[in-house]
């Protein structure tokens, strides 16, 4: 299994590569991206990423993401000019959500780079996948509420059609509402007791209270007294203000062992150093589990992981 991480100043290039990267990811200003504050400013800036990825022998992903896309055709034009510049840099793959970004991909003269599906456009099941995969697809990023039982179909899909997979590492990634459908961090989006200053409903920023109990504008009287149970269980199902249940040690072990291919680190905001450390945390742990792959029979290996992994913030595995 390869690790892919993200970053947003190509100075981190090197350090990510010596902490165990083996592919990287970020966005560039001019190209709607999920998380555009945390992008590179400019071409030039993607250039320099490439050329300094590459000497590192890595390969690099351009995140164009954005699950919403407003464009003119003017716009639309300027649009296909940029994926064209970018796949000109030497970027290795897109990340893609929208399926619109297709058509745009369609008309450029020549596309030398891979097509990834990213988190952001949720593929559940083996039906999802193959229509991504008739576009064009190479790999498919997971999302993190998907369990190791229910992706089974699209596994086996995936391996016959040789087609990569990738999920981002549950212990620093793993909100409990669908990535790239949600809007608990925009305020237009939802009423509450009291208001929240920026993101602060969004899972990120929550701490480990859990969901707070949002009140409801024109709900039914009746419903009113249920809303606080409903929330509690809601929080609870989804890992009490962590990532959610489903996304743990135990999950992550038998997506290893049922062949995912590259495991994601992905918080553009963190700083420098704790890429770095979280990056070389993700090779201990890969590295723990190929170890007891090899020399225990399954069902030992995998319990002896999530005894390991239960620890996993201790500075020794």
């Amino acid at each position: 299994m390869k690790i892919v991480s993200c970053f947003v100043d190509p100075a981190e290039i090197r350090a990510l590569a010596k902490a165990g990267a083996d592919e990287l990811y970020c966005g560039v200003a001019q190209l709607p991206s999920f998380g555009p504050q945390e992008s590179l400013p400019d071409m030039k800036a993607l250039g320099d990423a490439v050329r300094s990825a590459h000497a590192e022998g890595l390969k690099i992903s351009l995140a164009v993401n954005s699950v919403t896309l407003n464009f003119d055709p003017r716009s639309e034009a300027s649009m296909v000019e940029l994926l064209g510049e970018a796949d000109g840099l030497g970027v290795d793959y897109f990340i893609v959500a929208n399926p619109a970004m297709f058509t745009l991909f369609s008309r450029l003269k020549r596309l030398r780079a891979g097509l990834h599906l990213s988190s952001l456009q949720p593929c559940f099941n083996s039906l999802t996948a193959d229509f991504f995969i008739r576009l064009g697809i190479k790999r498919i990023i997971l999302p993190n509420q998907l369990s190791p039982y229910e992706a089974k179909k699209l596994f086996a899909l995936c391996r016959r059609k040789k087609i990569e997979t990738e999920m981002f590492d549950y212990r620093f990634f793993g909100c409990s509402y669908l990535n790239g459908r949600c809007h608990m961090h925009r305020p237009e989006y939802y009423s509450a007791t009291r208001k929240y200053k920026g993101g602060s409903m969004c899972h990120p920023d929550m701490g480990a209270c859990g969901m707070p109990a949002p009140g409801v504008i024109n709900l039914s009287p009746a419903w009113k007294p249920r809303l606080g149970g409903i929330i509690k269980r809601f929080s609870e199902r989804f890992g009490c203000g962590t990532t959610p249940r489903i996304a743990n040690a135990a999950s992550f072990f038998d997506f290893f062992a049922g062949g995912l291919g590259y495991l994601k680190y992905g918080i553009r905001q963190d700083p420098s150093a704790q890429k770095f450390k979280k990056v070389r945390e993700m090779r201990l742990m890969l590295d723990l589990a190929e170890e007891l792959r090899a020399c225990l029979p399954p069902a030992e290996a995998r319990r002896r992981f999530i005894e390991k992994m239960s620890g996993w913030r201790e500075p020794k595995l």
